[in-house]
């Protein structure tokens, strides 16, 4: 009897696709530097039995040949899929969203550069894939052949079978809820709770560390089709949203904010999550003023987007004579970093111009192009008098810049068939972003105070294979023993280093390099490079750090030249940990802005209660002290003299997830529309009252006098 249920199609099945399954899992957790010996091991061997389960279960429905086949679609789907998420994950930093499925279909051109950077661990990914294959068309095949097989269990029997089975997956399903729902399955350190993560897998790293990877492809399907908000995440966390400071005394520094318009705003909302935004938002600390404020009161701003740049652009003159001079004659931030996720170039944009963390598991960008945002870089410029303007020197291929700056506020957006750009539809060529600047000036350059926006493209993979722009200047490196990779970046990185120099000639020749500032800021690091040509270039050019783009130790692959220049100013050298998040409310602080700083999710750097501290997609961040490894609750200290206590740790993880959250759930509502709608709306009433008073003051002075 014992033989024949080891040998029963359902019992069989599940032994083999468990075993599948979970070795694939344990080998991503593996290669992830995951913990093995953890709850979250444990949740995902159950899944893994479970899902086994119900589809050998399922299979044992159908004619023998068809459940077969039916296991092998199972393999196939689970084996693939694992194996293409840990490739993203090892290429770009992420495992990819569904939302991001769309983005992904645009990039096809990655393909080779993915396949290059796969690592020899990542092909033994496919190896529980091809012995699972190899159990079920061969050796599965002969057991078929066993005509005895399930047939000598009669009706009643394999009805008693069957409901054994459904019982079963009921409880295992019972358990499997358990391990989610049970804080002391959970490590502690974890702000987001496991069960959060189940109904709203936004952070895509932590979420295959607690479930693995197949299933958080079942749990982002399933937050999709069942649309779950942020909102029910932030509830589930227990986020403070309450914060309520003490009344700062007012200083010559004060930032002062009249919030009667805010209070009245508050008082007519019913909306759930508008109000919890609200609480949120008010109650956070208005930044004060400091010695920066106002030092560029005036000026005219450029700000560029400097496409796959990191710090290879700032280590040697010879090489790229103008980002040096910018690095080294204005503010260089040493330790700047721009986080990746899963759409970096259009999600760190954005993140640049409105100060907010961006959803991990879609393309904030362009999914949320719709959305208003007041408090957007373009719309304090506006209200300043500036005449703002955006440009790119390519196509609405990736991103649909002509909506989304529109509706961040750019009075005008020019793409690169507005500019008369030649340009390939070829995805190894790219434009040059010489071009770029020479054909905008026109549009902006006579403007009485202007803000222009400009994202570069030049430098954008790939570098495996011959181009114009790669091509250009790889003979300035023929003495060196640099890959041709290496050298065709390089290339492109000096073209946009030229870019740079006709920016600062026509600034010059028109007499308003003095009274323009400019701020530049990386996207990301060179995803089409190896590490080990970014590390050949970084030894050999004298920096102090080498990368590796998976490391859990550190992010320093994710460093990147952040620069705030001005002609004739003093240098001067910012040391501590910043990022992209941080460079619009410093800006504003630095031009003396009307602004609110509680509405910015990053901080001005220069403002005596900036933490020094850099924060990342998947809840990660590093500082003076060490880097902290969310998916795994681990952190790496620098100096083992220096440390944080538990507490410390749970409360830094609390508020770098109570930012993040709430920055989603008031994208996902377009809140800053609703925002500054009510805000513009109440202060008219105001106004209105206000100058009701004084009419009927007057009046009744008049009489009074009469």
């Amino acid at each position: 009897m014992l033989k024949r249920i080891l040998t029963n199609r359902v019992v069989l099945y599940t032994i083999v696709l468990f075993l599948f399954s979970f070795s694939l899992e344990l080998m991503v957790r593996i290669f992830a530097d995951s913990p093995l010996g953890d709850w979250a091991t444990l949740r995902i061997a159950l899944s893994s039995l479970l899902l086994s389960f119900f589809w050998s279960f399922f299979c044992h429905f159908f004619p023998k040949i068809v459940g077969r086949i039916l296991a092998i679609v199972y393999v196939l789907v689970y084996g693939i899929y694992s194996f293409v998420e840990f490739g993203l994950y090892n290429y770009l930093g992420f495992f990819m969203g569904v939302g991001n499925s769309e983005q992904g279909t645009k990039v096809l051109g990655y393909i080779n550069d993915f396949i290059k950077s796969l690592s020899w661990n990542h092909w033994l990914l496919l190896l529980p894939t091809l012995i699972a294959l190899i159990y079920f068309i061969v050796i599965d095949r002969i057991i078929l052949k066993n005509k005895q097989r399930n047939k000598e269990f009669n009706k009643i029997q394999l009805t008693y079978i069957e409901v054994v089975c459904a019982i079963a997956i009921i409880g295992f399903s019972g358990l499997y809820y358990m391990t989610i729902k049970s804080d002391k399955m959970q490590n502690e350190l974890q702000a987001s709770s496991n069960y959060s993560l189940w109904i709203y897998p936004e952070n895509s790293n932590l979420t295959v560390n607690n479930f693995g990877v197949f299933m958080y492809g079942v749990i982002d399907i399933k937050s999709i089709l069942l649309n779950a908000s942020a909102e029910d995440a932030i509830d589930l966390d227990d986020l403070n949203t309450n914060n309520n400071h003490e009344e700062e005394i007012i200083t010559d520094y004060s930032r002062v904010i009249d919030d009667s318009a805010w209070q009245m705003l508050i008082e007519n909302t019913d909306k759930k999550s508008y109000n919890t935004l609200n609480n949120y938002f008010i109650n956070r600390s208005i930044t004060q003023k400091n010695e920066y404020t106002g030092i560029f009161e005036g000026k005219n701003l450029i700000i560029i987007l400097m496409e796959s740049v990191n710090e290879i652009s700032i280590l040697n003159e010879e090489d790229f004579p103008t980002l040096t001079k910018l690095y080294n004659e204005g503010i260089s931030f040493r330790n700047n970093f721009t986080p990746r996720n899963n759409c970096s170039t259009g999600n760190n944009e954005f993140t640049v111009l409105t100060s907010l963390f961006t959803i991990n598991n879609t393309c904030t960008a362009n999914t949320y192009a719709s959305n208003k945002y007041f408090e957007a870089a373009y719309n304090i410029f506006n209200n300043a008098g500036y005449y703002t303007s955006s440009y790119h020197d390519y196509t609405q291929q990736y991103y649909r810049r002509n909506k989304i700056h529109t509706n961040l506020g750019s009075q005008k957006y020019y793409g690169v068939t507005d500019l008369d750009i030649p340009y390939s539809e070829k995805y190894e060529e790219w434009p040059s972003d010489v071009e770029l600047f020479k054909q905008s000036q026109k549009y902006y350059m006579d403007k009485d105070k202007f803000f222009s926006y400009f994202a570069t493209v030049t430098p954008h993979q790939t570098y495996h294979v011959s181009s114009e722009m790669g091509d250009k200047y790889t003979y300035l490196w023929d003495d060196t023993d640099y890959s041709m990779r290496l050298k065709r970046y390089l290339s492109k990185l000096k073209t946009l280093d030229e870019a740079l120099a006709e920016l600062l000639h026509e600034l010059e020749e028109s007499g308003k390099l003095e009274d323009t500032v400019i701020a530049l800021f990386g996207d990301h690091f060179p995803y089409g490079l190896q590490d080990k040509d970014i590390n050949q270039y970084l030894e050999s050019n004298g920096a102090d750090y080498t990368v590796n783009r998976n490391s859990t130790k550190n992010k320093d692959v994710d460093r990147t030249p952040m620069i705030i220049y001005n002609a004739g100013m003093e240098p001067v050298v910012v040391e501590e940990y910043t990022s992209v998040i941080d460079l619009l409310p410093t800006l504003l602080n630095m031009f003396n802005m009307d602004y609110d700083p509680r509405l910015y999710l990053g901080h001005d750097i220069f403002s005596d209660d900036y933490t020094s501290r850099v924060v990342f997609a998947d809840g990660s961040w590093q500082d003076e002290l060490g880097f902290y490894y969310a998916p795994s609750s681990k952190i790496n200290y620098f100096d083992e003299t220096k440390t944080y206590t538990t507490e410390e740790l749970k409360s830094i993880n609390s508020e770098i997830l109570e930012r993040q959250k709430m920055s989603t759930t008031a994208i996902k509502e377009n809140y800053f529309k609703y925002l500054g709608d009510g805000l513009t709306k109440y202060q008219d009433i105001i106004d209105k009252e206000k100058e009701e008073e004084t009419t009927t003051a007057t009046t009744t002075e008049s009489e009074e006098d009469t």
